[in-house]
């Protein structure tokens, strides 16, 4: 499994990371572009890819808010 996605600049194990210092039982692409020196766009696009890959759930309440939070199986320090 790759360690990155599109975006060198933040290993996937940093993205994941990150969730947990963001407070609440989700996140979004636009709470993780204030904590990562990476654009909304490359993050969407690794969220998609990790989830695809089915390390992280996903459940998209309206047309334009997608809330992301790591499987419960899933520890941030795996790669």
């Amino acid at each position: 499994m790759s360690a990155t996605h599109g975006n060198e600049q933040v290993s996937d194990q940093e993205l994941l990371e990150t969730f947990r210092e963001i407070e609440g039982p989700f996140v979004t692409a636009g709470e993780l572009e204030e904590c990562l020196p990476i654009g909304r766009t490359a993050i969407n696009k690794r969220l998609k890819e990790l989830w695809k890959e089915g390390r992280i759930n996903r459940k998209k309440p309206t047309s334009t808010m997608v809330g992301w939070w790591i499987r419960e199986n899933q520890d941030s320090s795996e790669t």
